[in-house]
C-alpha cells in the first residue's frame, strides 16, 4: 500500500512540474478548482475543539517555572488549507494572464471571431515541409498581413482554450506562427520540439494530401 501511495503521490508531483508552464488557461482553472476542492477538505478536518495546554519550558529562562501553550494537533490542516489556496491563486493568476494574451493578440478581432479559423485551403498554392514544421505559400490576391493576424489570434485563443477548440485542423499545441513577405507571401507553422514539428507534418500531409512539395530548411 506504501509503494502505491508513493508511486501515486510522485506522479502527480512530475504531472505538476513538467506541465505548469505548458498549462492552457482552462487547465490552468483547473487545477484552481482541484485545489481549492482539497484546502475546504483540509478545513474539514480542523478541529478548534482538539485545541489543549500543554507545558512549556522556555528555552531563554533558566528556571524551573513552565508557561502553559495551547496545542492543536489538527491544526496542521488549517496551513494545508493555506498551501492549497495559495497554489490555487497562483493558478488563477497564470489563466489570467493568458486571457490577457489572448486579448492583446486579438485586438480589434470581436470574440466570437476567435473561434473561427481565417485560413481557407483555397488560399494556398503551394505547401511544403521545413525542418521543424511546414510553409503555408499564400496566394497573391491573398492578403498575408491580415491573414497572419487572424491566425495568430486564433493561435492564441486556442492556447488559452486548452486545443479544444480551434477550428484550424492544423493547429497542434505547441506551435508556433511567423509571417515570409519576401520573395513570397508565407506563413510558416512550427515547434522546436521535435514531436510537434513531425504531428504539424503529419497534420499537413493528411489535409493537403498530393501537394505538398519538396523539403525545404
Amino acid at each position: 500500500m506504501r509503494t502505491l501511495l508513493l508511486s501515486a503521490v510522485a506522479f502527480a508531483v512530475s504531472c505538476t512540474t513538467t506541465r505548469s508552464e505548458e498549462m492552457t488557461a482552462v487547465e490552468h482553472r483547473n487545477e484552481a478548482q482541484l485545489l481549492e476542492q482539497r484546502a475546504a477538505q483540509e478545513r474539514a478536518q480542523y478541529d478548534p475543539g482538539a485545541t489543549r495546554s500543554i507545558p512549556v519550558r522556555s528555552p531563554f529562562v533558566d528556571a524551573p517555572d513552565r508557561f502553559t501553550g495551547a496545542y492543536n494537533p489538527t491544526a496542521e490542516h488549517l496551513y494545508a488549507a493555506d498551501r492549497e489556496m495559495r497554489a490555487a491563486a497562483d493558478h488563477l493568476k497564470a489563466a489570467k494572464r493568458l486571457e490577457a494574451f489572448e486579448d492583446a493578440r486579438c485586438m480589434d478581432i470581436a470574440p466570437e471571431a476567435r473561434s473561427a479559423c481565417p485560413l481557407l485551403a483555397s488560399q494556398v498554392k503551394r505547401i511544403a515541409e521545413s525542418e521543424r514544421g511546414i510553409v503555408l505559400y499564400l496566394k497573391n490576391d491573398v492578403d498575408a498581413v491580415d491573414t497572419h493576424r487572424r491566425l495568430d489570434c486564433h493561435l492564441a485563443y486556442a492556447q488559452a482554450q486548452g486545443f479544444m477548440r480551434p477550428s484550424c485542423p492544423l493547429f497542434v499545441k505547441g506551435m508556433q506562427l511567423s509571417l515570409e513577405l519576401t520573395p513570397e507571401h508565407a506563413i510558416r507553422m512550427y515547434a522546436q520540439d521535435p514531436a510537434v514539428s513531425e504531428e504539424i507534418k503529419t497534420q499537413a500531409r493528411r489535409i493537403f494530401l498530393g501537394q505538398l512539395s519538396v523539403s525545404e530548411r
